[in-house]
């Protein structure tokens, strides 16, 4: 599957820029759509996908650093940022190699070596015919890219030093080297070959080279092809480069050209016993990548994701209640610890009896009974009070949510330290977290807020005020900010209040159009008579205006 984006640029020159990133997000979106994908791990080998893969809603990050980009010649600065953007937001960073563990290390990243590997059996296997060299002579061979890391010099010493053998080179030449080995008579290059022929050449190589300089870029490097050489048993001759090591006696190191010719030249005249074939295979039998892929799943069984409080204030209303539990149950295929606390307000139907038999049989599930209704400040107050998570959401029993909605909101957190409070997109509300989404039914509403959310992947609406049917914030700002202010009693204005206090820690908030949350809006102000409502606004509408002055009506967003 292929991304579109206008021009086919290289990844490897420049970074995205805006346009490009938006055309990319949209291409994604649809594959995400058209596959019904509602949950992902994304693993990223090169730092040009950061942009795109740090806005995928529901989606578990793993940086496989496979090379140091650094080392290649003319990698720009903006690509560096983000490579550094994304092992800092990644939430497992492999590398191939010690130097690259070392490296990120030092830039303050914990990342675990999950080297290369190979496909044992496509290389061990030896086809039916082999490559023959034209006059039946020893072939000292090597196959993958001849590039700015190939040492042309010591390819051509070890023609010279060798003019009874073929060296056949298997590849794709970047750097012009056949200008100086293609006037060599023994010396055979046939660019690059499909995937599915290199057997047909490595088994007739009588010695297998890795003639790499020594440079950032190698040192780095943890070789593939040495694997895939040593599938087929061969005698391996390798510039000294860190990852070499780990081979051991199975491969010949030479530290400089004339070590590498006499190496050359000792496994011609003498080369292993069975005995050491048998020990070469056996090695590269056990760096399959399905080996590899086991040591990946062990990486990920390792993630640690910040821990999350979900308060739900009840009264009465049990079937909203049960609705949103279920949605929660769920949908909320968080990754790290989730913890649901639920705080009664006294509820005067089943709800107190259901939420015990709730929690009886959920061990996520926390119950706070209050004795009497305190309202929605003090109701709410009770429940972030009993909650332990490292992130505190407040949202109300008559809300549905969607899949993979709570990660989402956290990832906004994770990439925007002064993001103080956040909300998300809903059908139904009297500010601009409402957007225009449409369904009739609630078993329609999950398809119709992915039709929406996904074009907004990544996206934040700034906002002055939410509306605390759904709002998030990381318990070091509530810590900052404090409980809810209590004296506006049964509601209206303590969402605004704290919104405002909110912004006294110059932190911002925000309504994340990639999630969508259903809220039916006003379940126990509905019953409520009208008299007593209005009088409860303007007492409260004062109250408010007392702390902060002149009180600023919501609105919707301006189609």
């Amino acid at each position: 599957m292929t991304l579109y984006l206008a021009g086919a640029p290289q990844i490897y020159f420049k970074a995205a820029d805006a346009g490009q990133q938006a055309q990319l997000r949209q291409s994604l979106a649809l594959l995400m759509q058209d596959w019904g994908i509602e949950a992902s791990a994304a693993m990223v080998e090169h730092p040009y996908w950061t942009p795109v893969v740090l806005s995928m809603p529901n989606t578990v990050r793993i940086y496989d650093c496979m090379d140091h980009h650094e080392g290649f010649g003319g990698m720009p600065q903006d690509l560096m940022d983000l490579e550094h953007v994304l092992m800092q937001q990644s939430d497992v960073v492999t590398v191939t190699s010690q130097w690259l563990h070392d490296w990120a290390r030092d830039k303050g990243v914990a990342s675990s070596i999950v080297r290369n590997g190979c496909d044992y059996a496509h290389f061990a296997n030896r086809p039916a015919q082999i490559y023959q060299p034209s006059q039946s002579q020893p072939v000292i061979g090597y196959f993958g890219a001849i590039a700015e890391w190939f040492d042309v010099v010591l390819v051509e010493k070890i023609a010279k030093a060798f003019p009874n053998c073929e060296v056949l080179l298997v590849g794709a030449d970047t750097v012009g080297a056949g200008k100086t080995l293609g006037q060599l008579p023994n010396v055979r290059m046939l660019g690059e070959r499909p995937y599915q022929e290199l057997p047909f050449y490595l088994h007739s190589f009588d010695v297998c080279l890795l003639p790499f300089q020594r440079i950032p870029l190698t040192l780095a490097t943890n070789p593939v092809k040495v694997y895939e050489y040593l599938c087929a048993g061969k005698e391996v001759v390798c510039s000294d480069l860190p990852e070499v090591g780990q081979f051991s006696a199975l491969v010949h190191k030479a530290a400089d050209h004339d070590a590498f010719i006499a190496a050359i030249r000792a496994s011609l005249e003498h080369p292993g016993e069975s005995d050491a074939q048998t020990a070469r295979m056996k090695f590269a039998q056990e760096q399959t990548w399905q080996h590899r892929a086991q040591e990946l799943h062990e990486c990920m069984q390792r993630m640690r994701f910040p821990s999350i409080s979900v308060v739900v204030l009840t009264y009465n209303n049990w079937a909203y209640t049960k609705a949103c539990l279920d949605s929660l149950l769920q949908c909320t295929d968080y990754p790290g610890r989730l913890e649901i606390v639920v705080a009664d307000n006294a509820s005067s139907d089943e709800t107190v009896e259901r939420l015990k038999e709730w929690a009886s049989r959920e061990p996520r599930m926390k119950l706070v009974l209050n004795q009497a209704n305190l309202g929605f400040s003090a109701g709410n107050n009770t429940g972030l009070a009993a909650a332990s998570g490292d992130y505190l959401v407040m949202l109300n029993n008559d809300t549905v949510v969607t899949r993979g909605w709570l990660l989402t909101l956290l990832r906004h957190f994770q990439a925007d330290a002064q993001l103080g409070l956040l909300g998300p997109a809903t059908n139904h509300i009297g500010n601009e977290s409402k957007v225009p989404v449409v369904y009739d039914s609630i078993e329609h509403m999950p398809a119709a807020a992915r039709r929406y959310t996904l074009p907004h992947m990544g996206q934040l609406y700034p906002m002055k005020t939410l509306a605390f049917f759904c709002v998030m914030m990381p318990r070091a700002v509530y810590e900052k900010v404090g409980p809810m202010d209590e004296n506006f009693g049964r509601g209206f204005f303590e969402d605004d209040d704290y919104s405002r206090r909110i912004e006294q820690q110059c932190l911002h908030l925000a309504c994340a159009d990639d999630v969508l949350v259903h809220h039916r809006l006003s379940a126990s102000f509905d019953k409520v008579n009208n008299g007593e409502r209005q009088a409860l606004f303007e007492r409260n509408k004062a109250y408010y205006e007392s702390k902060w002055g002149p009180w600023t009506p919501h609105r919707y967003r301006a189609q």
